[in-house]
This record gives structure tokens, sequence and C-alpha cells, in this order.
């Protein structure tokens, strides 16, 4: 379990001063503007709320603090808090907690709200129920321990052999968090958020004081303070004092990136497992702090033609470690839904459309965990109002649906709050239980070639409360060994036994088909580490694995410095040496150090740095920035005191070729895909430390690209591009620029002529066959802000098959379930292994990794292997899934083709990648894919080799003598 931290109310003073400033501005505000956008469509702020309350006089409301009506505008992010600090200032009902900032400095906040008695015990009280909730499962642990060492086999199958010693002694309010706009342009979430507080701090009636009395509820009004920020500055410029309704109007159409996304571009209610982002990050360790009972997740549906959503969604669609008792109270709670809207006259649904089976979701998580998490779902106005099929739809509707929602999910809670509070621990005990009859009871996972992916790894897995320890001996298995110095134990017997084993699986079995998102996730695939599970667990170490010291070693007067390639913040120190105008040479063979200088051996991909041929930078400065860099990134560099290998290269061999610092252009704007897009910002600007250009496509012209030597395409569709910047692409790779293109952008190169690339097409049979799939960037349809959610419904999914047989369907086949057949097609999100050859220049850093890596397939564009051996520096293996689900004609299409390939054009290359190798910025097993490409890329030299291998690999492919 994570260290806890108590929540610290923000200093009364300054809540003060801002409360007085905040009203002072509402109370200066002249009234005219706001009375010039008056309309009937606008109701008074209580209407929003439960008729007849007595509210308490004194307590500022919403419109107070703004100076206009509720549902008027969009709210701005600072104005959200500035009245969440003001509530927090006048009720003691309210204690307001920041838990993070946002790239962009934004600070979310979580208001926790409960009665004045429960807050003069607050820490108390949380401690209380955590200690309840673990104490069933390290009881039931215990319990079954003692069994197995007795003999005793006949109890460990009954839930409740073990007692509820747990449930005894006091018993603790109910925690209920209640989470509002993950996605900045669904609106009506967050502007719920400050009604629902006002509504428990000023409430007089005595039902509201005792639900305090008996509940806390944990408040958090923005999950995404910089996507909100971005679409409410969007539709408040664009709306006129007469909105239009008709969906097309600017006001309902955001341009690139939208504002769905955080400030990096990225979906982060697909952060909640891989914890990226210091929005998650900060809520992951508060919602392990307080493990509410009870977690709601806010949403908006794009399309304005539906109803309102809320879950159990789609049955055979929930993730299979998921308790049966979870489903039943969250249909249990959705019956207090249905009445509150049947009680307004609101059309809804449930059981369709969403589905409950990737774990890293802001509903799904929690599932895992323990809580009961609800996904809510309101058709959006994405602006004042729209025109739709059931009438025009309002923002102020949306809002009042999702305050009446947050309402009946505290009734309900109040309602079940034994159930609830059982549920939760009988979900521990059951923690206990599987981990006792499970035949694994350990992970070990390793990094031997990079430990700064294993520290990155162990603290996600702290992040998540998932216990580990060094390995304390040596360990084989699955043919690995496993080291002490760089490998962890996770026991598999710990509370969040079911998010461990969701974590680690490698299912590939699955009930349904289809998927609405990525169907495996492996972790340590995703981080490129060794894994295996064991039998028994083996000797833990006391202490932690240690995070990388980065040093220099070495004499003090060096020829050279050998930076070493596999560590994942390398990357980050050659784009310095870049910036700083620092000489550096990549070994295209292994060197060998002298005995003086460790006889140790360096692999490909070294990074050389002589001292002597130094311009730009003297003999004393190199040194004190190369201890910087081995410090920043955690990099062990060896200072050499001679250029004489010892049975490798000598350090003037022409196999070491010397690395131009990469001019990068990345190309965003309409048609490509933000949050593909944004990964590469994200992986640039925050892992590596180093700058990129970005542009629209539609700016791209030949005096543009003559600023740069490299040009990222990364879910971009060529074909897309205006046909001057295609034009002027291909005359720059031609004159020797490298085009770097992944995802869908693959699939519209392969089209052009000038390429040569060919692919392969999966042998589908039916009459469907000449129809194409539906089209995937990779994250969803919804990228530009102005389409869907993302979480795609029924008829947009892209899902996949668990290597079934997709058989031809009969000419009668029902017109219902037409969209699932279709998504078959498509492959959404798998695991898959390919071989590399780690002398090739795009695979440098993999040398000590192992002849397999595990990239995140997704999509139908199948690379046909060339001829030139040299050009296909990955191929997947004759049985490549790892995890996941995959139709059997995708599965044997992607047998032996190349998830890469360098195609030469003229003095130039094109790098095709058919997998993202930064998936939402944590697939680190791959991301050095991307970094070879952009260092090294230029590099690489395609002859004449074929398949039967006469070209020496080992090395540069020389094209003359």
């Amino acid at each position: 379990m994570t260290a806890s931290r108590t929540p610290v109310r923000l200093p009364d003073r300054l809540v003060r001063r801002a409360l007085a400033v905040s009203m002072a501005l509402a109370l200066a505000c002249p009234a005219a503007p706001t009375a010039a956008f008056d309309t009937p469509e606008v109701p008074d702020w209580h209407d929003y709320l439960p008729p007849d309350m007595d509210y308490h006089p004194e307590a500022p409301t919403p419109e107070e603090l703004l100076g206009w009506r509720f549902g008027q505008w969009h709210l701005h992010h600072h104005e959200l808090v500035r009245y969440f600090e003001a509530l927090a200032a006048w009720s003691d009902r309210v204690t307001l907690v920041e838990y993070a900032r946002s790239h962009g400095r934004r600070p979310l906040v979580l208001a926790v709200v409960t009665s004045p008695a429960n807050h003069e015990r607050l820490e108390d009280l949380r401690r209380g129920h955590v200690d309840q909730v673990l104490g069933a499962w390290e009881q039931e642990s215990q319990r079954l321990q003692a069994g197995a060492e007795a003999g005793a086999t006949g109890d460990q199958d009954d839930p409740d052999a073990g007692g509820d010693g747990a449930d005894s002694g006091q018993e603790t309010p109910l925690i209920v968090w209640m989470g509002y706009g993950v996605h900045g342009d669904e609106p009506s979430a967050s502007q719920a958020a400050p009604l629902l507080a006002y509504h428990l701090a000023a409430a007089r009636a005595e039902e509201v004081g005792g639900l305090l009395d008996d509940t806390v509820v944990l408040i958090d009004p923005c999950l995404n303070p910089d996507g909100m920020e971005r679409f409410a500055a969007w539709t408040n410029f664009h709306r006129g004092r007469h909105p239009s309704p008709h969906r097309r109007d600017q006001e309902h159409v955001q341009a690139f990136p939208g504002g769905r996304t955080n400030y990096y571009w990225f979906d982060l209610n697909r952060d909640w497992l891989p914890a990226v982002h210091p929005e998650s990050r900060g809520r992951l360790r508060l919602f392990h702090q307080w493990l509410p009972q009870v977690l709601t997740d806010y949403h908006e549906m794009g399309n304005v033609n539906r109803s309102y959503f809320f879950q159990p969604g789609i049955p055979d669609m929930v993730h299979p470690l998921t308790p049966e008792l979870n489903q039943r109270l969250t249909l249990d709670i959705a019956r207090h839904h249905a009445a509150a809207l049947d009680e307004l006259g609101t059309l809804y649904y449930t059981g369709e459309t969403f589905d409950d089976f990737y774990i890293g979701k802001g509903s799904t998580y929690p599932d895992l965990n323990g809580s009961i998490g609800i996904l809510f779902e309101q058709a959006s106005s994405r602006g004042f109002h729209q025109d739709t099929e059931h009438g025009r739809l309002t923002f102020p509707t949306t809002i009042r649906h999702q305050v009446v929602t947050s309402l009946s999910t505290l009734r309900a809670a109040d309602e079940l709050r034994g159930e609830l509070s059982s549920a939760q621990r009988q979900h521990h005990r059951e923690a206990a239980q599987r981990a006792a009859t499970d035949p694994v009871k350990a992970h070990v996972v390793s990094a031997p070639d990079d430990r700064g992916r294993l520290t990155a790894f162990a603290e996600l897995l702290d992040l998540h409360g998932i216990r580990h320890a060094r390995l304390g001996e040596a360990v084989r298995a699955d043919g690995q060994r496993f080291r002490p110095g760089s490998s962890l134990v996770i026991p598999a017997d710990q509370p969040r036994h079911h998010l461990l084993t969701a974590m680690l699986e490698t299912r590939t079995e699955f009930e349904s088909n289809v998927f609405y998102d990525v169907s495996a996730w492996h972790l340590p695939s995703a981080f490129g580490l060794l894994h295996a599970e064991l039998p028994t667990v083996p000797a833990m170490a006391d202490e932690p694995v240690a995070t990388p010291q980065g040093r220099v070693i070495g004499p003090r007067e060096a020829v050279a410095y050998l930076v070493p390639w596999p560590p994942q913040g390398a990357p980050g120190a050659l784009a310095r040496l870049g910036r700083e105008n620092v000489r550096s040479w990549v070994a295209q063979r292994p060197i060998v150090t002298a005995e003086v200088d460790g006889g140790e051996s360096w692999p490909h991909g070294t990074i050389v740095v002589p001292v002597a041929v130094q311009e730009e930078i003297g003999t004393g400065a190199l040194r004190r920035l190369m201890r910087e860099l081995a410090a920043e990134h955690g990099l062990r560099i060896r200072a050499v005191s001679t250029g004489l290998g010892d049975g490798g290269i000598d350090l003037g061999s022409p196999s070491l070729a010397p690395v131009a610092a990469p001019e990068l252009l990345l190309v965003v704007g309409p048609g490509a895909s933000s949050q593909a897009a944004g990964a590469v910002w994200h992986q640039f600007d925050q892992v590596w430390q180093a700058p990129l250009t970005m542009v629209e496509g539609s700016r791209i012209n030949p005096a543009l690209l003559r600023d740069f030597n490299t040009l990222i395409l990364a879910d971009a569709p060529f074909r897309g591009l205006p046909s001057a910047a295609r034009s002027a692409i291909e005359s720059w790779v031609r004159q020797g620029g490298c085009l770097i293109a992944f995802g869908t952008s693959v699939s519209s190169l392969a089209e052009q002529e000038w390429v040569g690339v060919e692919t392969r097409k999966a042998a589908f049979d039916g009459p469907d066959d000449d129809e194409e799939p539906p089209p995937t960037s990779g994250e969803g349809a919804a990228d530009d802000g102005g389409g869907d959610d993302g979480q795609n419904h029924a008829e947009d999914r892209a899902g996949a098959a668990a290597e079934i047989d997709v058989v031809p369907h009969p000419a009668d086949t029902p017109y219902d379930g037409a969209a699932e057949r279709r998504a078959l097609r498509n492959v959404r999100g798998v695991v898959v292994g390919a071989w590399l050859d780690a002398t090739h220049p795009l695979a440098y850093g993999y040398s000590d990794h192992g002849p397999q890596l595990a990239l995140l397939r997704q999509g139908t564009t199948f690379l046909e292997r060339s001829d030139n051996s040299l050009r296909n520096p990955l191929v997947y293996t004759d049985d490549p899934l790892i995890a996941g689900a995959i139709a059997a004609p995708n599965l044997q299409a992607l047998r032996g083709s190349t998830p890469v390939q360098v195609r030469p054009v003229d003095s130039g290359q094109v790098i095709l990648m058919t997998d993202n190798p930064v998936f939402r910025g944590h697939w680190h097993g791959s991301a050095r894919l991307l970094a070879n490409a952009v260092f090294f890329g230029r590099l690489v030299s395609a002859g004449s080799g074929g398949e039967d291998g006469e070209e020496d690999h080992d090395g540069p492919a020389e094209l003359d003598d």
C-alpha cells in the first residue's frame, strides 16, 4: 500500500482573500452584457436543483460569484476553481485539496464534503475505512495460509468462511467519489460539479445533513483542466448573441486539436492504467488513499441525437475479472437514475454502446479495485444549443441531467451503503482466495539492459498500490535468467490481486470478440521487460531496486567518451549533445575497450564523443557536460584513455558514423490524429527533452522543408495533405530528407509509386470481402474534438476477434449485428512479437533485450517484406500473438510481414512503421525505434543485399569502394 497523505485544507487566509476578491469582481461587473445574452432557455440556478429545497441564504451561489446566469456561458477552469475556493471558505462542510498541477500549470482540486463533525476527525475516519477494507484481505489471507499449513482444504472456496472479522467494529462513513470532465469538450460534466457542491454545502434539509453524517463525498470537479480551458475558450469565442442551433456552426466544430484531450493531446480516460500524466498520477494517489465504494465518471456523447446513457453497459463486454456482484450493484444503482430521469421525462438507455473492459478507463479501473465504477454519457450540445432528432438540446438541459444523476447516485449509495461496504470487503477477501488457488504465486520482471525502465515500472506499481520487492537471488524461468540487481518480484497474494492479474495477463480468449478500445495492454511488454510467472515466491531483498545513478567513470583526461544507447535516457542525452554543437558518432560495429579502460564490450549503437575533434566546446566544458548528462539521464558514461580497441573497432574506425543533430518537423492539424501527434510531441518534449517544430500540413512548402532534415507523419494520412504539400515532401525526400511515418500514414504512403512499398491484405471470406474495415487512428474516431466521444459506439467500434475463424455468413444474415461483423475485420489493439536484427541502425539498443520485441498493433495495414533484407529490421514472428484479440485472417496476414521498413528514395529515406512506437506515452519498449529512426535513419544504407544474406549485416552496407 502506498504511503498515506493527510488531505490538507488550503490556508484559510488565502481562501478568504480569494473569496473577497472574487465577490468584489463579481459585484463590480455591469449587468448589461449579461442581460444582452439572456434568453428564456437559461433557467435560474435553483432550477437545476431539487425543488422546494431550503438553502442557507448566505451561501455563495455560482451566479453571485460569476456575474451571469449559470449555463449561459461555459465556465473557464479558473472560474470553476474560484467558486470551489469560495464555497470552501464559507462552508464548514467543505475542505479543498489540491492534488496535482496539469502540464499547463492549472490546479486539480478535490472537494471533500461531509459533516463538520466528520471533518474534525477526517483522517481517523479515512484510516479506519482503509484499515477495514485491507483488513478483510489480510484476515482472509492469514486464514488461508493457516489452513494450508494445517492441511485444511474444505473451506477455501467459501467466500464467507473467514467470517466477518473485518466487518466488525465501528462502521465508517461511506466514501463516494464524483468525477467530472475527463474530456475537456464534454462540458456539462464539470458544469454540474459546482451545483452539486452548492447543494451539499448549503442545503439545510435534514436529509442532506443526515447523508453527510454518514458519507464523505469527494467531488473531483475537473479531471482535465487544460482541455476544459481549450474548449471553453473556443465555444465562448464563437457564440453570438443569437446562437445558431445548426450542428455545423463554428461554435460546434472545434479546430485541431479540440478540447477533448489534455495539454499534450492525450486522452486522460485511457491514462488510469499507464498513469503517464500528472493529472492521473495525482488522482491515483488519492484514490488509493480513500478507496471509495463508488466512483462516478461523467461524460458527454458527441452524437447529439442520442439521449442519456448510464451503466451497466454491454453485458458480454465486461472485464472477466470484474466480480458479478459489482455488476449487480451497478444495476441496483441504475434503477435510481432511471427513476430520477423518468420524473423529468428524460429519455435514457443502458446495456448498449459502451463496454467495461479496458481497465485504464475511469469507470472500469475502480471495478478491479473493489469499487463500483459508473459511466454516465449525456448527448452533447457542444455549445449553447443544437437541433436534434429529439428537438432542440440546450446546454442548461445537459447540465441538469448531470446534476440529477449526481443526486440519484448519492441517494442510491445512501440506500445501498451496507451492501456497497460489504461488497468492497468481499472483493478483497476474494483477492486472497484467488491468490490461494492461483498456480501463479509470483511474477518476476527484469530489464537487464536498462534499469531505468525497471524503476519506472516500480514507480507505476507504487501508484497502483501493488506491493513488490527486489529479487533476492537469481531465478531461471521460461528459459530466462533473472538477476537480483535488475529484477523485481511481485507476489500474487496481495489486496489488489484482481488489478495485478489484469495488468500482467496475456489473455487471448474472450467472451466477446468486439472491443471498443484495446483488447490487450500487457505492461511488461509495454515497458520492454522480461517477464515470467513463478509457482513459488522467490527470495526477496529488503532494499528496493535502486534508481540508476548516472556517473562518468574513467580517467579525467580522456580521448573520448562512450555513451550507452540502451537506457531510455540516452536519446535525451544525444539530443542535448546536438544542441550544444558537440560532435558525436555512432558505432556500427561493437567496441571493446582496452584493459586500462575496463576491457568492456560496447554494442552496436554506442555513442562515441571524441575530445580532440570538438570545435565548439573545450575539454573542461565537455567533461562537465558529460557529467551533467550522466546525472540527468541516469547514464554510465565511460571516459577512455586510448582510442585503440581490444578486439572491437578502434575509435577512428570507418564503422563510426557521424550523427547529425535532427531538425524535426511534425505534421499536425486537420486530418492528423491529435493523439498520435501528441504522443510524439510528449516523447520529445517531456521524455527526451528535445525540441521539435509542429506545423499544419497545409503550410508545408519547399521553403519550409529546407529548414528540416526529418519529417514525421504520425497517423496523418499522406493523401489528406494538399497536392502542393505532397509534391514538396516527395521532392524533399529525393534530395536527402528522412520521412518517418506510422499508423494510418503508412497505408496512405503505400499508395504512392515513388515510395515503392507493397502491402498484403487479410483473406476474409463472405459477401463483405471487398468492404474495408472501419479506419482507425489508433486512438478512436473522435480525434478532432468535433466528432464522437471516442468511447466508440457499437457501429463505430473497430474491434477484433480473439484468434477465431471468421466464417462466411449466409446471404440471409440478419442486418442486426452487421456492424459487429465488420468490426471483427479490424485489429483494435493487440500485443504482438517481432524478431529484430540488433545490428541494424533502426534496432540499435536492443542487443541485450533479446531477439524479440513486443509491439502494440492496431489497424490492418500489413507490409510485405522487401526482397532486400537490409530494409527489414523487424519481422513479425510466425506466432506473433502475445495478448489480445485478432481474427484468424488478420493473424495470418501478420505472420512474416514487417512492422518497420526502410525505403531509399534517391538521396533520402522513407521509414515506415505500422505500429505507433510511442503508443499512449507508455510503450517504452518500442520508443527506441522512433529514437533510432530520428537519429540514425539518415545513416541507413540499404544496398542490393537479398534474402540469401549475401550482404554483410554486421555493419554499414557500403555502396561504393
